[in-house]
């Protein structure tokens, strides 16, 4: 993650592969089907990508920046505290192929980059050769529950200054944005209506 913004509505984060990482999920299908072992559920994620409707059509090959996308979306399902971040959006950058903008809604910009980070992190397991220890998603999802939470909590001077601080911060300034139709060459993942959550 090489930058990351938060906007009135969204989180932006600029994400650069290394160079020596690949940048298709089929240049190395055994890391993607890590990360799917993790993450079945991401298989039936709404996808308006290229490849079809879901996910599953298009995770055998394509950018990792949008399987990372996918990954985050579903950690913050789990979680059930992000009410409507039910999807992302990946764009590539301009005149650099390893970089991505990865777009998510930001109600609240703690949950978000826990959720961002933590997908990293089980993307770099899962991209450099897996290993013990695997990987605990739903003990990462009690995490960022557990650390928004502890960031959220009123303070001693009661509920009014906590909200009060947490808007002079910018962590509860971002709503979910209106619903449109992707952009050529704009990957969009949303949660499938029929999933678990």
């Amino acid at each position: 993650i090489k930058k990351v913004t938060v906007g009135p509505r969204d989180l932006d984060a600029l994400v650069e592969m290394a160079p020596d990482a690949p940048l298709m999920t089929s240049e190395d299908i055994e890391a993607t089907a890590r990360v799917f072992h993790l993450m079945p559920e991401i298989a039936d994620h709404v996808c308006m990508g290229d490849a079809g409707r879901r996910f599953r059509d298009s995770m055998g090959n394509t950018e990792l920046a949008h399987l990372l996308e996918h990954m985050t979306v579903e950690l913050l399902a789990r979680t059930n505290i992000a009410g409507d971040i039910t999807c992302g959006r990946t764009y590539p950058v301009p005149g650099n192929e390893r970089a991505f903008d990865v777009v998510f809604p930001c109600p609240d910009d703690v949950l978000v980059t826990s959720a961002l980070s933590s997908a990293v992190w089980i993307m770099e397991w899962a991209f450099t050769g897996g290993g013990e220890p695997e990987p605990d998603v739903d003990a990462i999802v009690d995490g960022i529950v557990n650390l928004v939470q502890s960031v959220s909590e009123p303070a001693d001077g009661g509920d009014e200054a906590a909200e009060q601080g947490a808007a002079e911060d910018g962590g509860l300034g971002c709503t979910a944005p209106e619903t449109s139709e992707p952009a050529d060459g704009e990957l969009d993942a949303e949660i499938a209506a029929s999933g678990p959550f």
